[in-house]
């Protein structure tokens, strides 16, 4: 790959998240629904999605690729059934 084709595999990819089980947040998306998330400077909330706040402890992360396939970055697993939400 050049550097122009990596650079640009690299903008078309997306910071993701689903909330977990065990969240206060639980309920707040469809079941292990992934969507779009900011990284944040903030106290504790360091995450924008959703239309809401959340801590890094109440969610899994996970890249969307340019493909629209999302690799979870807690176990390297990629997930092709339930894209995210390309919502802002």
């Amino acid at each position: 790959m050049t550097k122009v084709e990596v650079e640009t595999d690299m903008m078309d990819q997306q910071l993701v998240a689903r909330i977990k089980r065990r969240s206060k947040y639980w309920g707040q998306t469809e079941p292990h629904r992934w969507f779009d998330v900011l990284v944040v400077e903030d106290a504790g909330y360091h995450l924008r999605g959703n239309s809401n706040n959340y801590r890094l402890d109440d969610v899994v992360l996970g890249v969307r690729l340019a493909s629209g396939v999302i690799v979870d970055l807690a176990n390297g697993k990629t997930n092709r059934r339930r894209t995210s939400d390309r919502q802002g």
